[in-house]
């Protein structure tokens, strides 16, 4: 049967589900926080006042972690969909923009749609949100072992800084700016492979920040038709951005959009390091899939602090940037 909503939440039972558990200390202890969870879940955060939400957030990290529930566990539970985080970031034009989508298939038609339905309340629960995710990745980082890239990425220890190994990308012309996106960046990925079906598998994308990952798209399915229309049929981030992944940078109150990847080598709620192989380019998503649309990477950044993104002059600067900097992680 086709599953037209890839972005299901998955809500923690409520304690009436627990009745017929024995009233143990150990187990009404975990029914509290279970309740205190609860609270962060998209129907009920918006009940928590915004200037108490960091507070709350980090209560509710310290509960978890002395009640002796796993952290990675509840850090995958807590966080909303990938549909749920895109609704949050988009702005108040691209959610018009996408109630009224025209030459996509009608799986993607739903799709925007329902992204578009959640945006006012999403975006007003943004920086409860952000308080969530900060106090997640606080407490992740006192008991998640970090992951060697080398396990990843066979060269890692050739990392220098920049989006993938050296001269693996080359960015557009100045000239061509005003031709693309104004907020986001179209990175031209180098040493592609063509495989079967009109699919690209490019080299790995580094991340390009420390942070949580908050949502990820990994069973992107579509196929080109003649016209420049594809037909969606389910997974990804979004039906046009295809497989990717969302990391929210908590010391820069950044979220880093990374889209139209071959796939992805990390999961909802794990945290990554800047440099860590977050999955191979490629051309998922209808942006990408169709004709003369592959071979790159787009990447967008939403400054949460200015509540808007980063123009595609100020991204090339941060990435350059990037690159000057000395590698946070010596692989092993």
């Amino acid at each position: 049967m086709l599953v037209l909503n890839p972005y299901p939440d998955m809500p923690l039972p409520s304690p009436a589900d627990f009745s017929s558990i024995d009233a143990n200390p150990q187990t009404l202890d975990n029914l509290d926080v279970f309740s205190e969870m609860r609270r962060f879940f998209p129907e009920e955060i918006g009940k928590i006042p915004p200037e108490s939400a960091r507070q709350s957030a980090e209560a509710l990290a310290a509960r978890i972690l002395a009640s002796g529930l796993d952290p990675a566990l509840s850090a995958e539970t807590l966080i909303p969909s990938a549909g749920r985080i895109l609704a949050m970031l988009i702005d108040d034009r691209d959610s018009e923009e996408y109630q009224d989508l025209s030459g996509i298939s009608y799986p993607a038609e739903l799709e925007y749609k329902r992204i578009a339905s959640m945006h006012v309340a999403m975006a007003s629960l943004r920086s409860r949100y952000s308080a969530l995710f900060s106090a997640i990745y606080s407490i992740l980082q006192s008991v998640a072992p970090a992951i060697p890239p080398t396990w990843i990425e066979r060269d890692a220890d050739k990392w220098n800084g920049d989006l993938t190994l050296p001269r693996l990308f080359s960015f557009p012309r100045p000239q061509d700016l005003d031709y693309s996106h104004t907020f986001a960046l179209d990175i031209f990925l180098l040493d592609v492979e063509y495989l079967s079906g009109d699919i690209q598998r490019g080299p790995y994308i580094h991340s390009i920040s420390d942070g949580l990952v908050v949502a990820t798209g990994i069973d992107w399915l579509g196929f080109p038709r003649e016209s420049q229309a594809l037909s969606f049929i389910h997974g990804g981030i979004s039906p046009k951005s295809g497989n990717g992944v969302i990391v929210y940078s908590p010391s820069e109150n950044r979220y880093y959009l990374y889209f139209h990847l071959y796939d992805v080598k990390v999961a909802k709620g794990q945290l990554v390091s800047r440099g860590q192989p977050l999955g191979h380019g490629g051309n998922s998503g209808i942006n990408a899939r169709k004709k003369g649309g592959g071979d790159h990477l787009h990447l967008e950044i939403f400054d949460a602090s200015k509540e808007k993104y980063l123009r595609n002059t100020d991204i090339i600067a941060l990435l350059r940037a990037s690159a000057k900097r000395k590698p946070a992680f010596s692989p092993r």
